[in-house]
């Protein structure tokens, strides 16, 4: 019974040590060569480098070629620098090493560039025939696209449909984003207002060529502007209503377009609270207008203030004010508004 226990014991140290052995990934000379970039862009400079634990390196005669013309040679020269082409075309590099004993090795290493931009778009609210790009804002959410660039023959790109994607947030994968044609991402922002941090690692099926990115970017408070709302042109996004604003007629509609904040389903959940003259409007807490009116024979300013608060996304607020000035008789220089 001893002897069939220690049998067994036998076996299994066997076992177990012939595993630990076959999982060590190592050279069968010890020596190896790799790139300090893993994943390298078109005429990036890229550090290519052989390191060994067995052979002393220092000693040795190293002589590097580039697809096959030499790019230097020198004792100790355990590395160079290469410049990588462009997407799609290939760079052969050779190490061959003379050990002092006049032992040869040579390492050889292909490479490849590639390159992902990534570009995103806010899903915040902008008022119609709105031109440039919306700040990402806070409690947003936000839509990233990858758009990579990678090539078989130097000539056409991959399709990105055809590609592997990785995304990771903040260094976590995010959810439901790694897979086939997986190009584009959708984030929803918490409620801690901090940086944006997006990853992205792009490669072919058959991990024959990869990529990767990232960016980040710092969100923003929303902000707000105001518009008159014309009963004949509608509303004037031509101008925006600042500072001192003229009352030309006994009435006057003004209009609160809050930019970036979220786009409600069916309803909008911001609270606007209107002053006049640091008097409160509750009445006007719904509604996203005011209207000013004056008589014809009154003369004076009035302060309008508003405080837009979304009460589903509690970092979404901003605050606008402008001063209405009504006379007798309207200075025909007087403008209405900044025209932009």
């Amino acid at each position: 019974m001893k002897l069939m226990l220690k049998i067994s014991i036998f076996t299994l140290l066997c076992v177990f040590g012939t595993q630990a052995y076959a999982q060590i990934p190592a050279s069968v000379d010890g020596v190896t060569i790799d790139t300090n970039i893993s994943n390298p862009r078109p005429e990036q400079m890229v550090e290519v480098f052989v390191e060994s634990f067995g052979l002393d390196l220092n000693a040795s005669s190293i002589v590097w070629l580039v697809d096959g013309k030499n790019q230097g040679q020198g004792i100790g020269l355990k590395k160079i620098l290469v410049t990588m082409p462009r997407v799609g075309v290939t760079l052969n590099v050779k190490a061959v090493i003379k050990t002092p004993e006049g032992k040869e090795i040579q390492k050889s290493l292909v490479l490849k560039s590639g390159s992902v931009d990534i570009i995103w778009e806010p899903r915040g609210y902008t008022p119609p025939f709105f031109e440039g790009k919306l700040p990402l804002v806070y409690q947003n959410s936000v839509r990233i696209v990858a758009i990579p660039h990678l090539s078989k023959d130097g000539l056409s790109e991959i399709d990105p449909k055809t590609l592997v994607y990785q995304w990771k947030m903040g260094g976590k994968y995010v959810p439901d984003g790694q897979g086939y044609g997986k190009q584009s991402v959708n984030i929803q922002l918490d409620s801690i207002p901090k940086p944006l941090e997006i990853e992205v690692e792009v490669y072919t099926r058959e991990q024959s060529q990869n990529t990767s990115g990232s960016i980040s970017i710092e969100p923003i408070e929303p902000f707000l502007y105001f518009y008159e709302d014309n009963s004949l042109y509608g509303i004037l996004f031509n101008k925006i209503l600042t500072g001192r604003v003229s009352l030309k007629n006994e009435e006057m509609r003004v209009r609160a377009v809050p930019f970036g904040f979220n786009i409600g389903q069916g309803s909008d959940a911001n609270v606007y609270n209107w002053s006049v003259n640091n008097v409160d409007q509750p009445s006007l807490l719904k509604n996203q207008s005011i209207t000013i009116r004056t008589k014809a024979e009154t003369e004076g300013i009035s302060n309008i203030n508003l405080d837009i608060r979304n009460q589903e996304a509690i970092l979404q607020g901003a605050r606008g004010q402008f001063t209405v000035y009504f006379s007798k008789k309207q200075p025909e220089e007087e403008g209405s508004g900044t025209i932009f």
